[in-house]
């Protein structure tokens, strides 16, 4: 099963020149697993005082001010803690986008696994190649694309012509995941099931970190492998090291320390060569491009020798994956329940 979500997606645009004629360019990024980033944030989310709810309301994106005129009926959404959001926050989702186990036809069903399914008569999309004509079929108040990594200045155009449309702040997975439900609940008028959504995610780690108090301080590796290197997520600058902070862990010293710049923001790259690096770490999580690419690191000699692979090394499956890269506050508690086995081998 490939765990690999390649995507072009778009540089943000600067704060600075907003404005219909810029055109932001592509970054190709070989993998969207690895690809979250993180940059500077208000606390607020730059979302307008609300109270209750109250509309008309008016949001602060990367595109523009946008103002929704009266609490949202249809939602239409396009990142995965887009839908997972609307659906907790009780809206009527009528186009989200499908899992990514879909869109590479390792299953039927488009439903994350960590929300609960949504009706028959809804629009599903694929996330990388979004049809404008069919969101507008679907009739939206309201477009969600908080976490949408295909979103550019064409798309963002076209799809503002149908229905307000809600994006990140600054830049692509620049906020963070209290921000991104808080700018959610904002738009669909649920600022407190947003809070109460939170509050969920924080009781859930803070019962992991009970239950399992090796984290605290534990060591962490967490990567894909790629053309004889690993790409090791070590620091803030990526959402998913950023995670595993918050459990409590560290990205092993003596990785994290290494020079020069990684494939993605927050990363290094560790060649095969130096595999007993992994040793020192309490567990290693690994991500793959594919089932070719997970035999060939495991059968690897070099990689086999290492006594970590017998003892503490816990692949990722597809959906994990895909979480790990966003993980909004709708999908912490199911995470969690991925990521504990892996967890609890951390001595």
């Amino acid at each position: 099963m490939s765990s690999c979500l390649s995507a072009h997606v778009p540089v943000p645009p600067s704060r600075r020149f907003r404005s219909s004629s810029r055109t932001l360019g592509g970054v190709l990024v070989a993998t969207m697993l690895l690809a979250g980033c993180t940059g500077t944030s208000s606390d607020d989310a730059g979302t307008s005082t609300v109270d209750g709810g109250a509309f008309p309301v008016t949001l602060d994106t990367a595109y523009g001010d946008v103002t929704i005129p009266e609490k949202p009926d249809r939602v239409a959404t396009l990142g995965y803690a887009d839908v997972a959001l609307a659906s907790a926050l009780g809206a009527d989702v009528v186009v989200a986008p499908e899992s990514f186990s879909a869109t590479t036809e390792a299953t039927q069903d488009r439903n994350l696994p960590y929300i609960e399914p949504l009706g028959d008569d809804t629009t599903w999309i694929n996330p990388m190649e979004i049809s404008v004509e069919e969101v507008a079929a679907a009739e939206p108040d309201v477009i969600l694309a908080t976490a949408a990594f295909s979103l550019d200045d064409d798309l963002y155009s076209r799809l503002s012509d149908i229905a307000p449309v809600v994006t990140y702040e600054e830049t692509l997975y620049g906020e963070s995941n209290d921000e991104s439900a808080r700018r959610v609940g904002t738009a669909l008028g649920e600022d407190d099931v947003a809070e109460e959504l939170i509050r969920r995610a924080d009781d859930s780690v803070a019962d992991l970190r009970r239950q399992l108090p090796s984290l605290d301080g534990g060591t962490f590796l967490y990567g894909q492998a790629r053309d004889g290197v690993v790409v090791m997520l070590v620091d803030d600058a990526n959402v998913t090291a950023r995670f595993m902070q918050e459990l409590g862990l560290v990205a092993v010293p003596a990785v994290a320390d290494l020079d020069g710049p990684g494939a993605v923001p927050g990363s290094v790259d560790v060649s095969i060569e130096r595999a007993s690096m992994f040793n020192d770490a309490g567990v290693l999580f690994m991500t793959f491009q594919s089932e070719v690419a997970q035999e060939a690191f495991e059968k690897s000699p070099i990689v086999a020798a290492q006594p970590i692979m017998s003892t503490r090394y816990a692949p990722v499956d597809l959906e994990t994956a895909t979480a790990l890269q966003d993980p909004n506050v709708v999908a912490v508690p199911w995470l969690l329940n991925q990521l504990r086995p892996g967890l609890e081998l951390i001595p």
